[in-house]
Parts: structure tokens; C-alpha cells; sequence
């Protein structure tokens, strides 16, 4: 049967409610200083598939716990931070929370954020909207779909000496850094680097050389996991907020125009549809969107604006060519891959009143905007840690057996075959 899932502070209501304010359950306070040499090594849960790679970094770990561990204190006065989140856009999004709370925890301190090239449009170029914080851009060839290699020790180098060049701007090495990702290759980076305190997780290899390291939560959300590496750097327990992205009068402005100059009227019921997502496992199939356009835009009295980036034309082609309805002809808009910009885009979305689309970068941005988002989520991840946060979303998806897999790719991707265009619909006429 589908299942509806709602976010614990939401409605399925096109009218964004107040996001939620919760503390993150207080746990047992973690040792700002790690075991010291020789004593037993933490058990790591590590998020491979293949057993053999688990075995080996495990292998790896344990003789790292033993020989190279060393005990460095969280330093007294943190001036220089870096927060390291270089990998996809919903990624970013979900650390957004912890940017701010880190920000409001240290008013004094510099904080760079690193992210990739495509991340950097979700942040205002307005200084004011995030102040003291500066952007060290890199393209981490490990993290990019599809990916180009699998260790990138030569882009690891790279990422080291930006950093060390980095250190002598600012003064001196970071006082702190915190991997957002749990990533081994950004572990490493940041020691090569002189980093004087690294807290993360140890997920993929090489936590012995974390000061302060955080665990894997099943069920937990990415953006709770974000703050609590922030209790583990030693800031206390952290107010669970949802990502939020704020666009300017103007930029609101521009994105009505842009409506008007493609024939829409931003007062009316405007649903945005992506169909696109990064991996295969996470689209529900194109002719299942084409029933849903041509239910929406030939029985309700709305306006569908179909979005994505140029990667995402193929499938977009794909929709338009399977719509059937003998109404909705002259009530679809293609746009996608004909926005200038992530921010035009961003502009676009805040118009909808309704956002529905796969587990993707788009939808998370739209639900930080505060747009009324349906996702339609694979069961290639749990949607309790990866769904879309906002303050009105609903995740739809098919209860299988495999759920979880975490595959790229399936040969019967039985989650997105089975679930109905007429409960998607159905869910889209509650929402508008």
C-alpha cells in the first residue's frame, strides 16, 4: 500500500505553518578529548556496501586507534572555523541549520564554508544575509555524478594545499573543523592541512584521526545529525530548526516576471513539477508524471510549470511526450533547462503553490523556500533521514521489502513502479 508521510510539525496544506523548534534529546555529554593510544577502538558502523571494503578501513581504523591517535585538546579560543559540506545540493541544504547555529554559537569567529561549485547559488550574495562567513569553493571529483573516481588522492592534495593556502590568509590553521559529510578524503585533507581540532564521523575510514567523533543514528534526520556534531565540538545541545533559504524582494520580483514573460500569471494556482533526480533509483518513471500533469492541468484549475536543469532535458522530453490529456494542451510550461540561473530557479519555485517532485536537489530548495512540497521518494533511502524538510511537506512512497538498498541502479525499481499516479493525484488535490 502507498504510505503518506507527513513531517511531525506540517499539514498537507498549501500554507506554510510555523517550522518546528525543538531541542535535540540531550545525550550523555562526549569527551572533548579522544581515548588515548592503546585502548580499545571505538566500534564504527561504516556506510559501504561491499563487505570487503567494510573489513578493510575497518582493519585500517584499528591500527590507527592504536599508533596514531593522539589526544588534542579542543582549543580555548576558536577564531578560525571551517565547515565542510562539499557534495550535492540537498546535501547543503540540510546544513544550513548548522551553519546558523554555528554562526550564532561563535558571533566572533571566521567560518569558511566549503562546498562545490553548484552549491554556492544557494547562498545570497548579499553579505548580510550570512555575515562572517566565506565560501571556499571545490569540485570534489568523488562526490560528482557520475562519479569520476573513487579515491581522488591527487584531488585530496589539492583540496590540502587550498586550505594550507587558505591558513596563511587568514593567519594561522583552523581552530576547528567540522566534516559535515563523513568523508575520509575530507579527513584527510583537513590534517595534511593543519587542522587544530576535527570533529566528523568516521562512516567512510580514518575516524582515528578525528578529535571528536560522531555516530550514525538510524531514523535520524541529516539536518539533527548536522547539529549534533555541533554538541560534538562541545556547543551543548542544539535547536532543531528546518533549512531555510531566503530570497530577496527583488529576486521575488524577478521570478514573477519571468512568469509573465512566458505567459503565466503568478496570482494564479501555479504547480511546479520536476521529474529529474541525480540517481535512476530516485525518479519515478516519466510516463507515471505525464499522467499526473495531464490529471492536474485538465481537472484542476491550475497551471503546471515543468522545471530542471539541462541535465535533467532527456526526462523532461520524456513527460511532454507522453501527455494525453485532451485539456492540457496550452496549461503546461516547459522551463526546464531555460532558467538562466539557480537563483532564477529558486525565484520560479518561490511563485508555485505547490512543488512535486522525486527525492532531488530542486525539492529540498523548495521546501527551505517554505513552498508546499510532494515528494515522491524511492525506497532507496529512508525518508526519515533524508526527506525534504519544511514547514509543509508530504513524502509519498511504496512500503517494500528492499527498502533502504541505497542502490544507483535496479532492474525492477519496484518502489516508484508500484505507486500510483492516483494517490500522487489525489495528494496534489488536498495540498491546492
Amino acid at each position: 500500500m502507498e504510505e503518506v508521510l507527513r513531517e511531525p510539525n506540517a499539514e498537507a496544506h498549501p500554507i506554510p505553518l510555523p517550522e518546528r523548534a525543538l531541542a535535540i534529546p540531550a545525550r550523555m555529554a562526549p569527551p572533548l578529548r579522544p581515548e588515548i593510544p592503546g585502548m580499545s577502538p571505538r566500534l564504527r558502523s561504516y556506510a559501504y556496501r561491499e563487505p570487503w571494503v567494510r573489513r578493510a578501513f575497518r582493519s585500517i581504523d584499528a591500527l590507527g586507534d592504536r599508533l596514531l591517535r593522539s589526544a588534542r585538546e579542543r582549543p580555548r579560543a576558536i577564531e578560525r572555523v571551517l565547515l565542510m559540506r562539499p557534495d550535492h545540493l540537498g546535501d547543503v541544504v540540510f546544513a544550513l541549520p548548522a551553519v546558523r547555529a554555528l554562526r550564532e554559537a561563535l558571533p566572533e569567529a571566521r567560518i569558511d564554508l566549503l562546498i562545490g561549485p553548484w552549491a554556492r547559488p544557494l547562498f545570497s550574495a548579499d553579505p548580510q544575509d550570512w555575515p562572517g562567513v566565506e565560501f571556499l569553493i571545490f569540485s570534489a571529483p568523488w562526490l560528482v555524478r557520475p562519479k569520476r573516481v573513487r579515491l581522488g588522492v591527487g584531488a585530496v592534495l589539492s583540496l590540502a594545499g587550498l586550505l594550507r593556502r587558505r591558513a596563511r590568509e587568514i593567519g594561522g590553521p583552523y581552530d576547528l573543523a567540522v566534516d559535515l559529510r563523513g568523508d575520509f578524503q575530507l579527513i584527510l585533507a583537513a590534517r595534511l592541512a593543519g587542522v587544530r581540532y576535527l570533529v566528523g564521523r568516521g562512516i567512510t575510514g580514518l575516524g582515528f584521526w578525528l578529535d571528536a567523533e560522531g555516530g550514525e543514528v538510524r531514523g535520524r534526520h541529516q539536518v539533527e545529525g548536522n547539529l549534533a556534531l555541533l554538541e560534538e565540538a562541545g556547543f551543548g545541545p542544539q535547536k532543531t530548526i528546518n533549512p531555510e533559504i531566503r530570497l530577496s524582494k527583488d529576486e521575488v520580483d524577478q521570478g514573477r516576471a519571468l512568469l509573465r514573460a512566458h505567459g503565466l500569471d503568478p496570482s494564479r494556482l501555479l504547480v511546479g513539477v520536476h521529474p529529474g533526480a541525480g540517481l535512476p533509483t530516485k525518479r519515478w518513471r516519466a510516463e507515471k508524471f505525464s499522467r499526473l500533469i495531464d490529471r492536474v492541468a485538465s481537472e484542476l484549475p491550475a497551471r503546471v510549470l515543468l522545471v530542471g536543469g539541462p541535465d535533467d532535458r532527456p526526462v523532461a522530453d520524456a513527460v511532454l511526450a507522453g501527455l494525453r490529456g485532451p485539456r492540457t494542451a496550452g496549461r503546461v510550461v516547459d522551463l526546464c533547462g531555460k532558467l538562466p540561473h539557480l537563483r532564477a530557479f529558486m525565484s520560479v519555485a518561490k511563485a508555485c503553490h505547490l512543488f512535486v517532485g522525486n527525492d532531488s536537489g530542486p525539492g529540498h530548495i523548495a521546501a527551505a523556500l517554505g513552498v508546499p512540497v510532494i515528494c515522491v521518494f524511492s525506497g532507496t533511502n529512508d525518508p526519515a533521514e533524508w526527506g525534504p524538510r519544511g514547514a509543509a511537506v508530504l513524502v509519498m512512497r511504496k512500503r517494500i521489502e528492499c527498502e533502504g538498498c541505497g542502490l544507483a541502479t535496479c532492474d525492477h525499481h519496484s518502489c516508484m513502479a508500484q505507486l500510483d499516479v492516483e494517490a500522487v493525484y489525489q495528494a496534489v488535490r488536498r495540498c491546492v
